[in-house]
């Protein structure tokens, strides 16, 4: 393999484990729980801009659902045993202001938390960066 090559085989290696917090949908960006309340905060942090709008909510949704999953399935309980959750709390946080499609979406995920089996609420901390 020439020079090239093993520079493209390095550079794909780097894409590859480089990617955004929201490209890694299957990941929770940060937990921690409060056993005073017994309310867990799951973070989910955004920092991609909306040049591709479309996968950008495509991802979104994604990982939002891989969340839900992870409640309903209790798999909190693989790194707090001992956890007795009543309640949960996912904050998203943008880096990049929102689009008004984003907004349209967010409004049905925060309908949606009402039908899991744990009280769910969703805060949103919108981004202050232009995508343009």
């Amino acid at each position: 393999m020439g020079l090239l090559g093993k520079l493209k085989n390095k550079v794909d290696k780097q894409q590859r484990t480089d990617l955004l917090s929201i490209e890694k949908t299957n990941v929770i960006d940060g937990i921690a729980y409060d056993e005073k309340i017994f309310k867990l905060f799951l973070l989910l942090t955004d920092s991609a801009d909306w040049h591709d709008e479309y996968n950008h909510l495509m991802l979104l949704q994604e990982k939002i659902n891989n969340y839900f999953d992870y409640i309903e399935g209790k798999q909190y309980l693989e790194t707090h045993p001992n956890a007795k959750v009543e309640e949960v709390e996912i904050q998203i946080k943008f880096l990049f202001k929102e689009t008004d499609n984003c907004k349209k979406f967010l409004e049905i995920v925060k309908k949606t938390v009402n039908e899991l089996s744990i009280r769910t609420t969703v805060n949103i901390e919108s981004g202050t960066k232009d995508t343009y």
